[in-house]
């Protein structure tokens, strides 16, 4: 493995589309370390029926921060917990997760125009290593539409579209298919 510093991403938005908002984001680490941010400039026009139901109607309003708030949130999360090194992101889904987690990054370089993975991302982050579920089950040999909580035997109370929850799934599910043994800095 070419680290042992892992993060395991979700996020949820406001559709599936390029012009698409955040509405939360999780990261959670090997050590079950967390955070979660839910975000309240994300563009009520493009709200559905489904995302009210299913997503907004979850998140508490009162605790909901700016973009420009979130993103100092979660990247005082990640310089802690990269500790100077590189972290690889595993996401839940295959590229709108790290888009919008990488954008963030938009604000601590407000000069730039349009941001940029090479000049905006901390080193940390800005490297190839990082992965996404989908590809990760169906390299072994797993339906990428199976219940992922089912798969990697998450019991409890199913909080699907909750940020932190879903993270916490990506979580088991890499660790279903990938030893625990193999990652130094997990703790158990």
């Amino acid at each position: 493995m070419l680290t042992d510093r892992l993060l395991f991403v979700d996020a949820e938005f406001t559709g599936e589309h390029q012009k698409t908002t955040l509405v939360s984001l999780a990261l959670v680490g090997l050590d079950e370390e967390s955070i979660l941010v839910t975000f309240n400039d994300y563009d009520r026009d493009q709200v559905t029926p489904w995302l009210e139901e299913n997503v907004l109607a979850h998140v508490d309003a009162s605790r909901s921060v700016s973009s420009a708030e979130g993103f100092r949130r979660i990247a005082e999360f990640v310089e802690a917990y990269s500790a100077g090194e590189r972290v690889s992101l595993v996401s839940a889904g295959k590229l709108t997760d790290l888009i919008l987690l990488f954008e963030l990054w938009h604000h601590a370089h407000p000069e730039r125009k349009y941001f940029h993975n090479l000049y905006c991302l901390p080193p940390s982050l800005n490297h190839a290593a990082h992965f996404d579920l989908n590809t990760m089950l169906y390299l072994a040999g797993v339906d990428p539409g199976v219940d992922r909580a089912e798969f990697a035997g998450v019991t409890g109370p199913r909080k699907r579209h909750d940020a932190l929850w879903d993270a916490r799934v990506v979580r088991a599910c890499f660790f279903k298919l990938h030893d625990p043994k193999n990652f130094p800095g997990l703790a158990r």
